[in-house]
């Protein structure tokens, strides 16, 4: 949520450069998107994170050896 929030804002202040004619909240726009690109957490869980017993290393060895 708070990425999209960040990325809406950013947008807006591009869009205001253009419409007002001053430079510099297009760029007060790209460094809200830098920080909002560089601030997102990646929430993706991998299989060792359930605490399974094999490692997604070792089920990638297993399927190679089958081809």
């Amino acid at each position: 949520m708070k990425l999209l929030l960040l990325i809406s804002c950013a947008v807006v202040c591009v869009a205001l450069s253009f419409a007002w004619r001053q430079p510099w909240i297009g760029g007060v726009g790209l460094v809200i998107a830098f920080v909002a690109m560089f601030t997102d957490r990646d929430d993706v869980h991998v299989d060792d994170e359930k605490r399974s017993y094999e490692t997604t290393k070792s089920v990638r060895n297993m399927r190679s050896r089958n081809r």
